[in-house]
């Protein structure tokens, strides 16, 4: 879809009385035990009632308010004026941290979804080439339904732009000089770096301000966000310039990764999951800068930073973080270099 939603969309629709609602009904408490995030989208061609006259919140929307919400412990309601009058604008007024939006009604509408027929109907072949035909008598159309939803995900999934981003940080002395020129390879760190996540991706932005050799002078550059602290706000720039791309983030002192190590951390990846932030046997440390973020956790990872969170391992107390273990084989690409000593031992392995 050309709008900014993130989420799968999937569209029911059928003649009045098919069974819609309750096919979505049914469906929700099964999406849920999937452990997904799910919105419903439903058109109807009445006026709606949905506030209570005269109370404050109806007074403020006659009295010309353009949005009201009113929040009690365990829920939000909003309200306000749907200009456009089309599914790809309501769709915009939903948040991002979904895995799935159903729409139910918006006949007309070109969405991937099923066309409900209940017993004697007829098909309605507007969009055909879109749409799965449900028929109410036969037995499994319910197990069809969430069948063709897993596909629909695992789609939608797939389909969804895989970058890079590599974290160089700004000026270091720990090493004698910045982490991205020490030599490797007759090269330097960054440039061996960016050739492994450049096989993995399909575009890889450096994030940071450290210095670069002469050949990635011209390479594609993000700022740290002004508006965060610590290693956080290199997520933030990455998230904020491509918000719809799955985003492999690496730390640049990362020598030993290679591209089996991120194949394997990007086979984590599942609907429903949000991020896959891997962690090494024994260990509830995960490796936040050798990781697979999707765009539903980037509003998580904003409000954590308008906190003043700075730890990037504070990612992993979301629920829907996958921390898998690493495999003993690929442990080694996880392993940063952070003094001298570790660096030479390194060197002395990689350019063997």
């Amino acid at each position: 879809m050309s709008f900014n939603i993130t989420a799968c969309i999937v569209h029911v629709a059928g003649f009045s009385g098919s069974g819609k609602t309750m096919l979505i009904e049914k469906a929700l408490p099964e999406l849920k035990r999937q452990g997904l995030y799910v919105g419903v989208l439903k058109h109807t061609h009445h006026n709606l009632s949905i506030d209570t006259v005269r109370k404050d919140t109806d007074r403020f929307f006659w009295a010309g308010a353009d949005y009201v919400s009113i929040q009690d412990d365990i829920q939000i309601f909003s309200r306000f004026l749907h200009v456009e009058g089309d599914v790809q604008d309501a769709l915009s007024k939903f948040p991002h941290g979904l895995d799935l939006i159903i729409v139910e009604g918006y006949k007309g509408a070109d969405l991937p979804g099923v066309w409900l027929v209940n017993n004697g109907e007829g098909e309605d072949r507007h969009n055909a080439e879109s749409r799965l035909y449900l028929y109410r008598n036969n037995p499994d159309y319910f197990d069809t339904f969430l069948e063709f939803i897993a596909s629909e995900l695992a789609r939608h999934q797939a389909e969804r732009p895989v970058v890079s981003g590599l974290l160089i940080g700004g000026k270091s002395s720990r090493m004698g000089r910045p982490k991205t020129m020490l030599e490797i390879n007759r090269g330097t760190l960054v440039e061996h770096m960016l050739r492994t996540l450049s096989r993995t991706s399909q575009k890889t932005i450096l994030l940071g301000s450290a210095e670069l050799p002469a050949t990635l002078c011209t390479s594609d550059r993000l700022p740290d966000a002004a508006d965060g602290e610590g290693p956080l706000t290199g997520l933030l720039s990455a998230f904020r310039w491509a918000p719809r791309n799955t985003w492999i983030i690496s730390a640049v002192d990362m020598p030993f990764m290679d591209e089996e190590a991120w194949q394997w951390l990007l086979s984590q990846r599942k609907p429903g999951v949000w991020a896959v932030v891997p962690r090494k046997e024994g260990s509830e440390t995960i490796e936040a800068t050798g990781a697979c973020y999707e765009p539903m956790i980037f509003d998580y990872v904003e409000s954590i930073a308008r906190k003043g969170v700075s730890r990037l391992q504070s990612v992993g107390n979301h629920p829907k973080v996958s921390k898998p273990v690493i495999p003993k084989n690929l442990e080694k690409a996880w392993r940063n270099v952070n003094t001298r000593e570790e660096w030479e031992k390194a060197t002395a392995v990689l350019n063997g």
